[in-house]
This record gives structure tokens, C-alpha cells and sequence, in this order.
């Protein structure tokens, strides 16, 4: 009967979590000494601080630390009143048929499973929200990507952990903040994150 209410609580860290976890490869840079790399072919971002570091990254993340605490902190105090209740119905047992307190256990076990299962999917909803807001960030930066590698004559932007072994140089990545938040923002306003597709009917 306990199984359900103890494991209420095993949702709460998953919202606070980062949302994806990457092994860290031996990825190198090497500094560019002497003459300065003009255009490049191939440049570079660190995707992870590309993010991260940036305004709309740094919401996104506020936002998710302090709705993930309010489900942490609700789920505490579900677990709490559940365990309360589940005392109470053991103080009962001696005083009750057997078959009325197996009833009323295995009535308190479901409604305890289905409260946890109803917490379980708050995480996956605001961890598919986390991923959500991700994806549509790396999607409104696309067309500043676009415009640094137009201007550096590249053709390819890799990100820094596939990459073995690389010039400083070639690396946009505090470029690329710089120009994201002056262009788009902190993404809390949809109508000021400029995607390709916007630009593009802007400019027809």
C-alpha cells in the first residue's frame, strides 16, 4: 500500500533537470596566432552555450527552475497528506473485517497511483515545454547564423563537439549571443523572434 505514495516524489527532480545531457567529447581549440583568419569555410559554436548563455536561454531557464519547484513543492505536499491518510487507515486495521480494510487499502492504493501517475506527466509536459522553447530559440537564430557565415564566406557551422580539433578563430559563438539578443530577444515575445521564413515574406 505504501509503494504508491513513496514513489510520488521521484518525479521532482526530473523538472529542475537540465533538459538534455551530453557527454563531453575531447574536443580542442587552438589559439590563432600572428595573422588574423579572415573568412573561413567552416566555423564553429559551442550549442550548448550558444543557448545557455544567451537571454532567451537564460528565461527559458528561470522559467523552468521556477515551475519545476512549484511541481516539487506541490508533490511534497501530496506525499505528505497521502502519507498521513495511509497512517490513519493503518490505526483502522485492528479495528476493522478483514475484508473491509483490504476494500478501503487497495481504494487508497489506486487513488495514490493515479496521483502520482497525474505528477509524473506535469514533468513530461513541462520538460516537452522546455524542449519546445529550444527548438523554436535554434530556429529564430537561424538567420543570423546565416548572416555570419555569409560574412565570413562559410559554407558549414559545426558544432564545437564534433569537431576535434579547431582555430579559436572560427569560433561565433559570443558572436552569435551578441547578435541573438539584440535580434530576438529573450523569445518571451513571439512576434520579436525573426524567423527565415518571416524575413523572407518581409522582404517579397
Amino acid at each position: 500500500m505504501s509503494s504508491a505514495v513513496t514513489d510520488l516524489g521521484s518525479t521532482t527532480s526530473e523538472a529542475t533537470a537540465d533538459s538534455e545531457d551530453h557527454a563531453a567529447l575531447p574536443t580542442r581549440t587552438i589559439e590563432a596566432k600572428g595573422k588574423a583568419v579572415g573568412d573561413a569555410p567552416i566555423l564553429t559554436v559551442n550549442q550548448e552555450r550558444l543557448y545557455e548563455d544567451s537571454a532567451w536561454g537564460q528565461r527559458a531557464q528561470r522559467e523552468l527552475g521556477r515551475k519545476g519547484g512549484e511541481i516539487a513543492e506541490e508533490n511534497d505536499r501530496i506525499a505528505a497528506q497521502l502519507s498521513a491518510e495511509e497512517a490513519q487507515l493503518t490505526q483502522k486495521r485492528a479495528a476493522l473485517a478483514p475484508a473491509e480494510f483490504r476494500k478501503l487499502a487497495e481504494a487508497f492504493d489506486a487513488r495514490a497511483t493515479s496521483i502520482r501517475r497525474e505528477r509524473a506527466q506535469m514533468v513530461q509536459r513541462l520538460n516537452a515545454e522546455a524542449e519546445a522553447d529550444r527548438a523554436a530559440f535554434f530556429q529564430a537564430a537561424l538567420q543570423v547564423m546565416g548572416e555570419v557565415m555569409q560574412e565570413r564566406g562559410a559554407v558549414a557551422v559545426l558544432d564545437r563537439r564534433t569537431v576535434f580539433v579547431s582555430l579559436d578563430a572560427i569560433d561565433i559563438t559570443t558572436d552569435l549571443i551578441e547578435r541573438l539578443n539584440m535580434r530576438i530577444g529573450d523569445g518571451s515575445r513571439p512576434d520579436e523572434a525573426s524567423t527565415p521564413d518571416a524575413a523572407t515574406q518581409s522582404d517579397n
